[in-house]
């Protein structure tokens, strides 16, 4: 094994220990992307409407069996979808913002 494959290998197996040093990951809440969406600074909403369509996006590609999105509903339908869901339910905001997103895309988009 050459000088620089072990040196990589060393690194590889102090992944685990540097990643439980540094905590959890942390996603991203249902009142985090509220707050973002609701912002009055364009770029904060405008970052929250690429994490809502990223979301999207990720169901699209998983074919959620939940969400089916036509060829006609826009971004912005998308984005008003969760937000309008943000504002009206306050409750869900402790909650991880992607599960909070597919859940208001499957009710409004569901399968039929």
């Amino acid at each position: 094994m050459s000088k620089r494959a072990a040196a990589l290998f060393a690194a590889w197996l102090l992944l685990p220990a540097l990643a439980s040093a540094q905590g959890s990951a942390r996603f991203m809440t249902a009142g985090e992307l509220h707050l973002r969406l609701s912002a009055p600074e364009p770029a904060a909403r405008e970052a929250g409407r690429h994490y809502v369509l990223g979301v999207v996006d990720a169901l699209a590609l998983a074919r959620d069996p939940r969400a089916c999105l036509g060829a006609g509903v826009a971004a912005t339908q998308l984005v008003e979808v969760v937000a309008a869901q943000l504002r009206a339910r306050p409750d869900l905001h402790r909650f991880n913002a992607a599960s909070v997103v597919r859940e208001a895309i499957a009710v409004e988009f569901p399968c039929v």
